[in-house]
């Protein structure tokens, strides 16, 4: 039997990771949750926003600045471990549900990698007003880091199926997912 693979990919605090804790609460079988977050969290404090880890700049959003996370060197091999393991893992059998947030060049190497697996890739959204009041909320996050995102997290990207997180309760997302496996 394939290992199933669910990667859930969205903009910060779009609600991925309340989405994938519930999936795991609900499926069948054992479902590991892998976030990109945990991986980020490897680091020591304060390093996360060092220029060879994860570099932060200020990008025009149109009415003001938004922050703006690119990849060092250090950084994209830490995400390049985090979707080796994702990919080597299933390919041993274990179910997987991912917590990404990456562009259609990382999307790419999860599909190749994780042909032959029942893989799932799922668009994560709600309206912006919403993620953007989840992000002043959770007190942890760059305010405007979802906004920046947006704009352009999506293109390129081939979806097995949407989910919009203001619509219902995580539990009720994560039954319509575990039903279209």
């Amino acid at each position: 039997m394939s290992a199933r693979v669910i990667i859930l990919n969205g903009v910060s605090s779009a609600g991925k990771s309340s989405l994938a804790k519930a999936i795991q609460d609900q499926a069948d079988t054992t479902f590991l949750h892998v976030e990109m977050d945990a991986f980020i969290s490897f680091l020591p404090n304060g390093h996360e926003f060092k220029p060879e880890w994860f570099r932060l700049d200020k990008v025009d959003g149109g009415s003001g600045e938004l922050p703006r996370i690119s990849n060092g060197p250090r950084g994209e091999a830490l995400l390049s471990v985090m979707r080796q393991f994702v990919i080597e893992a299933a390919q041993k059998g274990l179910d997987l549900v991912v917590d990404e947030v990456c562009y259609a060049a990382e999307m790419d190497v999860y599909r190749r990698g994780l042909n032959g697996c029942d893989a799932h890739i799922w668009k994560v959204t709600a309206p912006l007003d919403v993620i953007e009041a989840r992000e002043k909320a959770r007190g942890d996050r760059l305010i405007g880091l979802a906004r920046g995102q947006s704009t352009d997290l999506h293109q390129g990207i081939a979806y097995d199926g949407e989910i919009d997180t203001s619509t219902a309760s995580p539990c009720e997302l994560a039954a319509t997912i575990l039903a279209q496996l």
